[in-house]
């Protein structure tokens, strides 16, 4: 069965946060050899039963073409994964400074607490939906919660759609931390 009411919430919230435009991002959980995957186009803050597909992981079948342009890299994540849920979003603050480093390091306690390593940015000659993506970003989740697509977004994987978000959420705090960091500094 489809978990309509966690999509809801978690699009509702990312939206909100600002984590995502109107129509932008999607979110899905694996149902063992299918997954649970929003529809493209959909508007994840406003997601009824028609804006979730349920597809095949290891190949195209009937319902692939209605999801997400994304799901490529969503199937390559959870065969190569255990993960249950992948949120993708695109944090405005994390894709800025996606553009000029190579793995984003927060500066704040919860934010190191989190992500002590840093998370890696990955570049790919086509960030949206591409087989690039799929390829570069899997092995890293062995490694990093969430990963950062320069000048796209982030991909997060998690038990629950609720871990995921809460991966997206801290790392675009911590980047909007680090942000004002930099612009506060300048002022002295």
């Amino acid at each position: 069965m489809i978990p309509l009411r966690d999509f809801q919430t978690i699009g509702h919230d990312l939206f909100v946060a600002g984590l995502n435009n109107s129509h932008s991002g999607n979110l899905s959980v694996r149902l063992n050899r299918m997954m649970a995957i929003t529809r493209s186009g959909s508007m994840l803050h406003r997601l009824d039963y028609s804006d979730l597909v349920e597809t095949a992981i290891d190949e195209e079948d009937s319902q692939s073409a209605k999801a997400s342009r994304e799901r490529p890299v969503h199937c390559a994540i959870y065969r190569g994964t255990s993960a249950q849920a992948i949120v993708h979003a695109h944090p405005p603050q994390l894709i800025a400074m996606s553009f000029i480093v190579d793995k984003f390091t927060p500066i704040d306690a919860e934010g190191r607490y989190f992500f002590p390593d840093g998370i890696p940015v990955i570049e790919v000659a086509n960030a949206i939906a591409s087989e690039e993506v799929a390829t570069k970003i899997t092995p890293l989740f062995r490694e990093f919660p969430i990963v950062i697509v320069r000048g796209h977004g982030t991909f997060a994987v998690g038990n629950t759609l609720e871990e995921g978000f809460h991966y997206t959420s801290s790392l675009e705090h911590s980047a909007r931390i680090a942000s004002a960091y930099r612009v506060h500094s300048n002022l002295r």
